[in-house]
């Protein structure tokens, strides 16, 4: 009993493993997508609130 205990714990574990190298090999170079700059940011919190301030000189 104790035997079928530790392979179950080992397949689990084999089988997480290559869970998480298949998901993380699918997300590679995907850090970037949906990257949006700062004034895009700024435009979706405050709007046109600040479009109307003068530009200091």
């Amino acid at each position: 009993m104790k035997r079928y205990v530790v392979l179950g714990l080992l397949a689990g574990a084999a089988v997480s493993m290559l869970l998480y190298y298949l998901r993380r090999r699918e997300l590679e170079g995907t850090e970037f997508r949906d990257f949006l700059d700062s004034s895009s940011v700024a435009d979706d919190l405050f709007g046109k609130a600040f479009d109307e301030l003068p530009d200091k000189l």
